[in-house]
């Protein structure tokens, strides 16, 4: 859809309405920031960069809203001669900012953190290609393959793919990012599936679905992209279902794992793993708190059991994981486990709550329960959440540290296509290469269909 991440850019739906890519909008927002080199050092925008940002996102806001009803509706799939062309698009532009943070201090910054568009085609209901580039995260960030993947639909309840794309792994990490609760996935759930599977990853799956269950088996290769380590070969797993569904409640119950026999040969220090994130958010201009650094190693894995019930409005769902190192020469200990795990609720205040689907095995975002695609019931859906995760990667010699997170949102969707969040998060690093004592406010305006 984008040629270009930097420059303006235009999507155009069926009755010709042109609107501004959320690409130029990250265009915009390293022009206002101080320099791309400040913001990969942990610098930040300044505090007349974040209002440049804001206003160019608020403008960008009233644009669609002024478009109304003619371009608030889904976007449509292209049918011809028994082929379907599914346009696909997952815009994030991220803005926010650390109030209280020690001794580190973030402080304020912007990023298009994804930028992910292209198409799904589907021939005769029996193939299905998927074509998707990743533009961001921008400004700054290496632009690579997010899908490049053939399907074999042609089997009832099964489905075959071979290419570069995200192996079925974990209840949080097989929802879309899209469909994600929050801006970003919790820490646990991000450097597990970071293992052998999670985006952007070369493999082979076999997947079967059905009205109650979900499950899936890979052999994985290294990711797709600058970073590529092609040279690792690894395996994941996912069995997933509805122990109970009722019209009103229903019971998921699942466990997934994964396990990497030969690490990726990376740099000096030959085959090695490591786990790091930032803390489930970022403006751009904050650095990764948990970071075990490089692990020598011989094979290494994860195995985590995730369980959800949903009541109405209501949906509660968490996930427990441990990780699993077997070290090699040089290191003086022979095998490391790291663990953490996550619970989150979340209650849908206007619209028609979240829906499991078989597919995925997993949470569809939240939908208007009218059919109206543009402000439902007149303020459109909106959706309250809280979380707790804890991510302990406290080890001897490889200790990445110990973080735990309280977080809370709201996302509203005015359109069926977009949606605005805003998040208040809490955490406290302790141990680890760079304890940290943090505060945060985030907001995310996102395209999505």
């Amino acid at each position: 859809m984008f040629s270009d991440a930097y420059s303006p850019a235009v999507a155009r739906v069926s009755d010709g309405m042109a609107v501004k890519g959320l690409a130029a909008l990250a265009g915009s927002a390293g022009q206002i920031c101080e320099s791309d080199l400040a913001m990969r050092r942990g610098g930040a925008c300044g505090s007349a960069g974040l209002k440049g940002v804001v206003a160019v996102t608020a403008l960008a806001m009233m644009e669609f809203l002024s478009v109304g009803p003619a371009f608030g509706g889904t976007i449509p799939d292209f049918t011809f001669g028994g082929i379907t062309i599914r346009p696909y698009a997952t815009d994030q532009l991220d803005i926010g900012g650390f109030p209280s943070a020690e001794p580190a201090h973030p402080g304020t910054g912007a990023v298009g953190a994804r930028l992910r568009n292209g198409a799904r085609v589907t021939i005769r209901d029996q193939v299905e290609i998927g074509g998707i580039w990743d533009f961001g995260p921008a400004p700054g960030g290496p632009m690579r393959l997010f899908e490049g993947a053939i399907s074999y639909t042609g089997l009832k309840h099964f489905r075959f793919t071979v290419g570069v794309f995200k192996p079925s792994f974990g209840l949080e990490s097989d929802e879309a990012q899209g469909d994600t609760v929050f801006i970003e996935r919790s820490a646990i759930s991000t450097v597990t599936r970071d293992l052998a599977a999670g985006i952007e990853r070369e493999a082979v799956q076999a997947e079967t679905f059905g009205d109650r269950y979900h499950v899936a088996v890979s052999a994985t290769a290294g990711t797709s992209g600058p970073e590529h380590d092609g040279n690792q070969r690894g395996m994941a797993f996912r069995v997933a279902g509805l122990a109970l569904k009722r019209r009103d409640a229903l019971v998921h119950l699942g466990f997934s794992g994964e396990w990497v026999f030969r690490p990726a040969n990376d740099g000096p220090d030959g085959r090695s793993v490591s786990f790091s994130d930032t803390p489930e958010g970022n403006n751009g201009a904050v650095s990764h708190f948990l970071s075990t650094g490089s692990i020598p190693a011989r094979s290494a894995g994860a195995f985590g059991l995730e369980a959800a019930v949903q009541w109405r409005r209501l949906l509660v769902q968490g996930e427990a994981y441990t990780i699993v190192v077997n070290t090699r020469s040089p290191a003086v200990v022979n095998t490391i486990h790291y663990n953490g795990w996550y619970g989150m609720a979340a209650y849908t205040l206007v619209g028609s709550p979240r829906k499991w689907k078989a597919r995925s095995g997993a949470f569809s975002d939240p939908v208007c329960d009218r059919r109206q695609t543009v402000m439902c019931d007149g303020t459109g859906v909106l959706e309250a959440a809280a979380r707790y995760s804890r991510t302990d990667l406290r080890a001897p010699v490889w200790s990445g540290g110990d973080q735990k997170i309280w977080t809370a949102g709201l996302n509203w969707y005015p359109f069926d296509i977009i949606r605005l969040t805003l998040q208040y998060q809490y955490g406290r690093v302790t141990g680890g290469r760079s304890p940290e004592r943090f505060q945060s406010v985030m907001s995310m305006f996102q395209i999505k269909f």
